[in-house]
Formats: structure tokens, sequence, C-alpha cells
């Protein structure tokens, strides 16, 4: 019983240890990361495409002014937007990713809202200005001023009324996602290169910028996030994000089909979305990194905007010459959300004011700082780190983590420990059982091997000799039969070790099968086994307790040779207790030439061909 009960014991003694450690170290072992959002929103900036125009405006009076000039020149300077998208920084120097379309705006509509202002300053046509981009007629076909506005208009020429000279260049201009854009935004950038759906910027002076993880495919890639503003960033244009999915997981184009009514909401949002300033910005896979951009609202005829993929963001910014990378302002502030996220609020602070000693306009940074700082000062969160401490040292978020190694090691050990221990009770019951002098046979729980002719009587023990009982020592023998005789070696020497009997079951309390007391209605020769963890019949009595009944040496059969017992080699007890049995065993045993069972250590007869004790072939 005790096999099965270690092999019941262990599962459970496991699963226990586990619980138990698990429930014992939450906080060690369970951790809240930075969702792949709040990574890639410090990142996200929105850029505008707008002209530089220069404007002279020239005037042919008919009659001269007071000084008696004939020509007037007023000159005036616009800087109209054109177009503008969402992007995302992919380098600390200021590299960023935006939408193709914003990098080449249609400088004409600047030129022509230069000049409707222009003349709506210097007559006071205010009418103008109402629809800056669009020609207008301010009076009659005779009018000068007429006459002058349609020769300021593209493409410039001069008449007798006058004209304009207009000059135009490309102003970009980068809003990033900080605290105040008078101070950290409003910055210009230049174009590096750009194809139809991407451009490639880079912000003039720009060092430790935040940055985006950049994906080398959209393999994998299913639920995405998409961010973006639709205006300037600030608290009335807030960072937005739309949840989209792939059509199936790395695929080149959105879902449409089978949409619950949260996806027909984003989808509807998105496309308004996109249309005010939306497009360019990051495409998020759950991995955290970026996959890909939208150009913009859906085209005529298809239900979903166009993703465009890494490799042809990829393919920009190398012919920019641009290598996507990390700054260290993104290893502080990963490291400041880490503690943040988990309750480290003093251990945050000192990340946060890393991140805004890089980048001072780090708005979200700067926000959760603030929080932090809030909830030490009100006694909230875990205590801080010692200070002088390392990052390999202490439960740096962004290091190695050494409190799950050590929680794991300390599983192991504690596992270990209660396996070990099973161990050792199992071998302990299985010791005590056999008794002190039993060897320990390799035989699996319930397992019966077969043991040969003749090998009964080797099991015999002392008591069926007529001997005296060895303590705690219980091994099979021939059970008496209805006289009080027990039967030859012969008649029971099939029988495996442990094999049941009526014998057996009367010693327990059950009825003959035969319903006469002694009875057996097992054959000669018929195989016996005990129930697992019975004395076995045929057994020695317990220390102090009767013999079995005559307390007679077995008989063998007739024309089998007598088997010695396998206790023979010890003395046989001398005094009136010793029977004349007893001491022809003796002397028989001491002439037969004993071997030992290399598996078990038994003694063998020399006849023996199998181990009376374990059943193993004698070699």
């Amino acid at each position: 019983m005790s096999g099965h009960r270690s092999s019941r014991t262990l599962p459970l003694a496991a699963a226990v240890t586990l619980a138990v450690l698990a429930g014992g170290a939450p906080a060690a072992l369970a951790h809240t990361h930075p969702t792949p959002i709040e990574r890639a929103a410090p990142a996200v900036v929105y850029v505008e495409a707008r002209a530089k125009v220069e404007v002279a405006l020239i005037e042919h009076r008919t009659s001269p002014d007071a000084a008696g000039v004939h020509i007037g020149v007023a000159q005036s300077t616009w800087n109209p937007v054109l177009d503008a998208a969402s992007g995302f920084v992919v380098d600390p120097n200021g590299a960023i990713v935006t939408s193709g379309a914003v990098a080449a705006p249609d400088l004409e509509r600047a030129k022509i809202y230069a000049v409707n202002h222009a003349f709506a300053k210097q007559y006071g046509r205010a009418a103008l200005t109402e629809d800056p981009f669009t020609k207008h007629h301010i009076g009659a076909a005779s009018d000068r001023n007429e006459q002058r506005l349609q020769a300021c208009y593209p493409p410039h020429q001069i008449n007798d009324a006058g004209g304009c000279i207009v000059r135009t260049t490309l102003d970009m201009v980068v809003y990033p996602y900080v605290s105040s854009q008078q101070r950290y935004g409003n910055l210009r950038a230049e174009v590096l290169s750009a194809s139809r759906d991407v451009a490639t910027l880079r912000v003039r002076g720009a060092n430790g910028w935040p940055t985006v993880r950049v994906a080398q495919s959209v393999a994998g890639a299913s639920a995405l996030g998409v961010l973006g503003f639709t205006g300037v960033p600030s608290a009335k244009y807030p960072l937005i994000e739309i949840n989209q999915h792939l059509a199936k997981p790395g695929a080149a184009e959105l879902r449409t089909a089978n949409l619950d009514a949260q996806d027909v909401k984003d989808a509807a949002a998105l496309k308004q979305a996109l249309g005010q300033g939306f497009a360019g910005g990051p495409v998020v896979a759950e991995s955290g990194q970026v996959v890909g951009l939208l150009t913009g609202p859906p085209r005529a005829g298809t239900p979903a905007p166009d993703l465009v993929g890494v490799a042809s963001i990829l393919a920009v910014l190398k012919k920019a010459g641009v290598s996507p990378q990390n700054g260290p302002v993104d290893t502080s502030y990963e490291r400041a959300m880490h503690a943040f996220k988990n309750g480290g609020y003093a251990e945050a602070i000192p990340y946060f004011n890393q991140a805004l000693s890089v980048f001072p306009g780090h708005l979200r940074a700067r926000a959760n700082l603030a929080i932090a700082e809030e909830r030490v000062k009100s006694g909230g969160g875990k205590a801080a780190p010692v200070p002088g401490q390392s990052d390999d040292q202490g439960a740096s978020a962004g290091g190695f983590p050494w409190l799950l190694v050590a929680g794991a090691g300390l599983a192991a050990l504690m596992l270990g420990a209660v396996v070990l221990a099973l161990v050792r009770r199992s071998r302990s019951a299985e010791a005590d059982a056999a008794g002190p002098s039993a060897p320990r046979a390799p035989v699996p729980v319930g397992a019966a091997h077969a043991v040969p002719p003749g090998a009964a009587a080797a099991r015999a023990g002392p008591a069926a000799r007529g001997g005296p009982a060895r303590p705690g020592t219980a091994r099979p023998g021939p059970a008496p039969g209805p006289s009080g005789h027990r039967p030859s070696a012969g008649a029971a020497g099939s029988a495996p070790p442990g094999a049941p009997s009526q014998a057996a079951g009367r010693a327990s309390g059950q009825p003959a099968a035969s319903g006469r007391p002694g009875a057996s209605t097992a054959g000669p020769g018929a195989a016996r086994v005990a129930p697992l963890g019975a004395a076995p019949q045929g057994g020695p009595a317990p220390q102090g307790g009767p013999a079995p009944q005559g307390g007679r040496q077995a008989v063998p059969a007739p024309g089998t040779q007598p088997r010695p017992s396998a206790q023979a080699s010890r003395p046989v007890a001398r005094g009136p207790q010793a029977s004349s049995v007893q001491q022809a065993s003796a002397a028989t045993a001491s002439t037969a030439g004993f071997r030992f069972c290399t598996a078990c250590g038994g003694r063998l007869a020399a006849q023996h061909q199998f181990c009376g004790w374990c059943g193993e072939p004698v070699s």
C-alpha cells in the first residue's frame, strides 16, 4: 500500500508546493507591462505642410502721389497650411515618417491664398479672406483694382494697373506630442525622401526624441491600434487611438467583413479622422512595433483605407539614409512605466526625471511624474529604491528578472525536498513491511514473479519448519491442510509470492469457498496469491505467537529432491525448544552448497535456476 500512497501523494504534494509559492510571492512574479500604445504614444507627431509666400503687390497709379510717384509697392509674407497629417519618430535625431501626400502639397493654392490676403490688407476687401484658396472678382472688368487682382493671380502677369511678384517655398512644420507647443513645438523640418505613399522628414537640430519600434514585416500581426491627431497636439486635440484588425494575420488589408457593433463604430470614426490629419500615424501591432500607416480615407468604391506596409516604409527610410533606432529617453520612460504601473511610484520618479532631462517636453513623462510624486507624498505605492543601488542589484523594471529567477529556484528546491521526503517515507514503509532481514527486491507494486518448482520451500521461513518466528518477518509458505499438515513443496512450487488462498481468506475472517473450515478449492499445484499488504499464508507466526499447526517440516512430494530452506544457514535453536526436525533441517542445509542471488542477495540452493525471493533468473 505504501507504493500506491506515495504515487498518489507525489503529484498532490507538488501541486500544493507550487500553489504555496504562487500565492506567497505574487508581487515578485506578477508584473504589469506598459501597453504597446503606451510605448508608442510619446513618438507620435502632427505634421503641417505649409508654404512661405512672399508677395510684392505693385500698383500703377493714374496720377502721382504727393511725392510725384506713379508706382507703389506693398510687400507681405504669408504662411498658409496646405495639408496636414500625423507621423511618428523613428530615430532620436528627429527622423519622422509620415504620409507621402503631405510632403507634396499644391503650392499654387498657397499663392492664391497670399494674393487674396495681400489685397484684403491693402484695400480692405475682407470678402477675399472668407474663402482664401479660391480666385475672386472684386469689381467690373474696367475697375483697376479688379484688373490688378486678376494680374496677381497665377501666372502673375503685370498689366497697366499693376500686378504681383510672388515667391513660394515649402515649409514643413512638426508638432511633437509635448507639454507645451510654444516651448517645445512648432519645429521646422526638411523632406529627406518621399514616395507617393510615404515621406521621411528630419527636424532640424532635434536630439534625444522619443521613438517607436519599427517592425521588419507585418507577419503575425492581427489586432492593430492606429494612432494620430486631428489637430495640433493640445488639450483640444488629444492623441486618438482607433482599433482595427487585419483581414487575416499578416494580411495587407484591413478587415471589412464580419464586423461587430464596435468594429462598425471604429470604422466610421477612422474614416472621419483620416480626412482631418489622422493619416500617416503609426499602425501598431500587438508586439508594440509599427507595421504600417494609412494614407487617407477609403478610395471611391473601396470599403477600407489603404494600408501601406512596413516594407514600403523601410524602403523610403533606406533611400533617405535613416536606420530606425531607439534612444535613451525610450529606455528611461519604459523603466519608469514598468515601475509606475506596478505601484512603484518612488522607483518610477528618477526614471521619469531622466526622460525629462533628455527630452524636457515629454508630455506623458511629466504627467505621470506628477501623479507618482503625489502618490509618494500621500504614502501610496512601494518604497523607494536604496540610493546608489544599480539596476542589476535592484528590481529594475527594465533589467534582468532576478525575482522571477529566484522564485523559480525556490520552487524547484521546495519541490525537490518534498519528493525526497516522500521517497524516504516509501522506502521506510517497504522496509517495515518486509522485516529487518528481508532483501529488497526491485519488484513493481502489485507485480508477481513466477517461482520455479521447489522454490516454495525456500520461501517457507523458519516457522514452517517448526523453528522460531523472526520478529517482523512475513514470508510466504504453503498453507496448512485440513489435518494440520502443509502440502509438499512440489504441490506449491508454482505459487508466486503473495498469492491469495482460501486460508488467507479465513485469516481475515472470510468463509472458505466450500463452506467447510480449512477446505480449499484449489487443487494441488494451484497458484495462491495473497491480497496486497496481507500477511502471506504459511509464513511465520508473529513473535511470541503459536507456530503453525503441528510445527512440522514440509514433506517433499514423491520423486522430488528435498529443498532446503533459505533460512538453513542460520544457527538452529538448541535446547528444549529445538525439535528433531529443526536439527535435521540444519544438517541438510550445511551440506547443500548455497549461493547468493545477484539481484536481491537471498541465499540459493545449488540446484535453483530462479531466486526463491525475487524470482529473478540465477546467473
